[in-house]
């Protein structure tokens, strides 16, 4: 017989709130306000967004049923209702030590909102101690909550309003997020924002690379002390997914081309709109053109990568343009290294990629063909040791030689 539900509140009391429920789930607001409507919109998309995370994606319920308890819903109205004047958008416990959700007015019935924050309730009892909210498995709690709202749109113009950060500093690391950042590290809407935009590389997984959307979820009630990170590297396997990181990097260089047109002129206009331009770094070397690239390349020691790394040459002419990359053995704290190459070319109509074909796990060769058509090229230098956690950098040099350069 399934268990009925109660009604229990720890913020404010019945005679002064209006509640309805469905499912597992209770809708509180303010009595002065008429939410009904709204609330009917909440209940449909997280009873939906329930049956998919309990009947597809391996995850559990709350604790609020299992206690007896409905999981509430709050539609908070600011300093105009009764409830605590600093809640915001998200999930909270309260002093009966379950969930909640809070619903500021204005997000409370966007579709996008509720998906991201709907995901949230059915990570909570994850028991998994690898991917708690916090050090360097944090980002993934963000990542993957964003990954499930564009999955479920997909054409949204702003699914990936975040995606902007990705390109701006390649260098970070996979799993920065907000209490993770090495020091001397900026605080600001770039790299605080940064985990949210991770949800790029994971939507790069399973939409462009077909890896499977269970991965994304099931580890959080796997029993498991791995990092997500190091959870995709085990199941995933080292080869495959150094390889997917290396061709998603190459794809944000190359504009984040996997996205829609919409959606990336909406996530440059958001790096315009709010971005620090002092803290934008892109590239890590910038050329006018090739006559300027001369000798061996090394990175500045701010900008060797815990990610990736991108050396960029425009107003490229025709030619054969050889590279050659040469990784340090170790990182800055002793971590082996393995690096990974990507080529980019760059035309007003078309883009093409290329492999740097390593010969070991720290140096490899590549070669492309340039014509006059092409405006710009990128070599992307992915850092993917096997090495999980921590602000460690990996030196490298690289050497761009370009054989009978001409321009039409």
């Amino acid at each position: 017989m399934k268990r009925k539900l109660k009604l229990q509140t720890a913020f404010g009391c019945q005679s002064n709130l209006k509640v309805v429920i469905n499912d597992i789930f209770a809708v509180w607001w303010d009595s002065k306000f008429d939410y009904q409507a709204d609330a009917e919109i909440i209940f449909k998309h997280l009873k939906k967004i329930r049956q998919d995370c309990l009947q597809n994606l391996g995850m559990e319920d709350p604790p609020n049923p299992s206690a007896g308890f409905y999981y509430n819903v709050y539609i908070h109205h600011g300093e105009q209702d009764s409830f605590p004047p600093e809640w915001g958008n998200g999930q909270g416990t309260d002093k009966y030590q379950l969930p909640f959700l809070t619903l500021p007015v204005g997000v409370h019935t966007s579709e996008s909102n509720l998906y991201h924050e709907g995901f949230h309730i059915f990570q909570y009892k994850a028991n998994s101690t690898g991917f708690a909210y916090k050090g360097d498995s944090q980002w993934y709690v963000e990542a993957s909550a964003q990954w499930y709202m564009c999955q479920n749109q997909p054409q949204e113009i702003n699914a990936f309003v975040e995606a902007g950060a990705m390109g701006a500093n390649p260098h970070l690391s996979l799993w920065h997020s907000f209490s993770n950042q090495a020091e001397g590290d900026p605080i600001d809407w770039l790299y605080q924002v940064r985990q949210y935009g991770m949800h790029t590389y994971l939507y790069y997984l399973t939409n462009v690379a077909k890896v499977s959307p269970d991965l994304i979820t099931n580890g959080f009630y796997l029993g498991t002390d791995l990092s997500p990170q190091e959870y995709h590297y085990r199941q995933i396997g080292a080869d495959r997914l150094r390889k997917y990181f290396a061709d998603w990097a190459a794809h944000n260089t190359g504009g984040l081309d996997y996205l829609t047109p919409e959606q990336i002129a909406r996530a440059e206009l958001e790096v315009k709109n709010v971005a620090d331009p002092n803290n934008l770094h892109p590239y890590v070397r910038s050329y006018d053109n090739p006559k300027q690239v001369k000798g061996w390349i090394y990175p500045s020691e701010a900008f060797k990568p815990r990610g990736w790394a991108v050396i960029r040459v425009q107003n490229c002419g025709s030619g054969t343009y050889r590279f050659k990359l040469k990784g340090d053995l170790v990182g800055s704290e002793g971590a082996v290294s393995h690096f990974e190459g990507r080529i980019v070319v760059i035309s007003e109509t078309q883009k093409l990629y290329a492999k740097i074909n390593m010969v070991d796990a720290i140096s490899g060769q590549g070669v492309v063909r340039v014509t006059n058509n092409f405006s710009e090229l990128f070599l992307v230098v992915a850092s993917v040791p096997e090495h999980f956690s921590g602000t460690q950098t990996y030196g490298y040099q690289v050497k761009i030689e370009i054989d009978s350069l001409t321009y039409e």
